[in-house]
């Protein structure tokens, strides 16, 4: 078998119907967004990822040679959810929640490797057995008969002669259905200890980014027929988690102030107050904005080039850098907010952030 490529990804995603997962109540919806959280974190070992939210399935994980589908259903009473529950096609749709989910595995016939999932907060029971004592569990590891049983209604659902179960799982969460947010929160703080081996700074700030970037991806609702505007959309890759939390690393940027003692020492009142904001703007535009990232990279790596040319003063670097980059910006951008973009970039070089 050959190996499975990128593009090998992308075909068999593209071939799936971006809406087989179903509406979501808004309490399910937040959860589904709790759970990806905890899940891109689970998955931060692995060398790349995108988690996708709420387009084809409630969470999808995109590798670069195969495809996973998570489906979240919360259990609201104390018993465990059971198949002939989960198996019951929908009198509006004709198809159940293992119905839909195994479609999601099966619409493709290309070598491309699918894993697809049903997340509950309820152990799973099919007959009188209830799987109380596994978190993961493949339907294809259980005994033929009850194999068989599933096997069947799935036949039978889906007017098909053979199916193939594996790769199907069924997923038991602890998830605190009453404060998830806590438990998030904490899973956050932990993981990024392990991760940059230090606490973050501001841990609430850090979470409130996380869940309103992953907020404006799963309620973005524009259907994409190209990947990789879908990815941009509704994604978040490894790399973009990274700079997240990057953002709170317990390393103090010395530029931030020196670039407000900077405003302070050349401006009166009503220009400081202004310049400030700007900064302000600046700063929170930075953590979500490529353009400002890319444009941080650009003009540092002009500085570092051009440093024997450049004036010796200050304010004659800043009118060689708005010159050179003023109007590359976009137009989002106001002249005071680039103005103290540069004055930033230019601090931070100064005290050697990008040596």
């Amino acid at each position: 078998m050959k190996a499975v490529t990128i593009l090998d990804v992308r075909n068999a995603y593209n071939s799936i119907p971006h809406d087989l997962s179903g509406a979501a109540s808004k309490n399910r919806f937040r959860l589904e967004m709790l759970w990806g959280i905890g899940k891109m974190f689970d998955l931060y070992d692995k060398s790349d990822f995108c988690v996708v939210f709420d387009y084809k399935c409630d969470i999808e994980i995109h590798f670069k040679d195969s495809l996973e589908f998570y489906q979240i259903k919360t259990h609201k009473v104390q018993s465990p959810y059971k198949f002939t529950v989960i198996s019951k096609p929908d009198k509006d749709t004709g198809r159940s929640i293992i119905g839909r989910l195994y479609l999601l595995k099966n619409i493709n016939g290309d070598h491309v490797t699918m894993k697809v999932a049903l997340v509950s907060n309820a152990f799973f029971q099919i007959d009188k057995k209830v799987y109380s004592d596994v978190e993961t569990l493949n339907l294809c590891d259980l005994d033929a008969p009850t194999q068989k049983k599933i096997c069947d209604a799935l036949k039978t659902e889906l007017q098909q002669d053979d199916v193939d179960i594996s790769n199907v799982h069924y997923i038991y969460t602890s998830m605190n259905l009453l404060n998830p947010e806590n438990d998030i929160k904490g899973k956050i703080t932990g993981c990024f200890e392990n991760i940059k081996k230090c606490e973050p700074v501001k841990p609430n700030a850090l979470y409130r980014l996380i869940r309103d970037t992953v907020d404006a991806k799963a309620c973005y609702e524009l259907k994409s027929d190209d990947y990789d505007e879908l990815i941009a959309n509704k994604g978040i890759t490894k790399a973009q988690l990274d700079e997240m939390l990057n953002q709170y690393v317990d390393n103090t940027d010395n530029g931030v102030k020196q670039t407000q003692d900077y405003i302070v020492a050349q401006y009166a009142t009503k220009e400081r107050k202004k310049l400030k904001t700007a900064l302000v703007h600046i700063l929170e535009a930075t953590v979500k904005s490529n353009e400002l990232r890319n444009k941080e990279k650009e003009i540092s790596s002009y500085i570092d080039t051009n440093t024997d040319n450049l004036p010796d003063d200050f304010e004659g670097i800043i009118d060689i850098l708005i010159q050179e980059f003023g109007d590359s910006f976009s137009v989002e951008y106001t002249r005071d907010q680039i103005y103290v973009f540069l004055i930033l970039i230019l601090k931070r070089w100064e005290d050697g952030k990008y040596a």
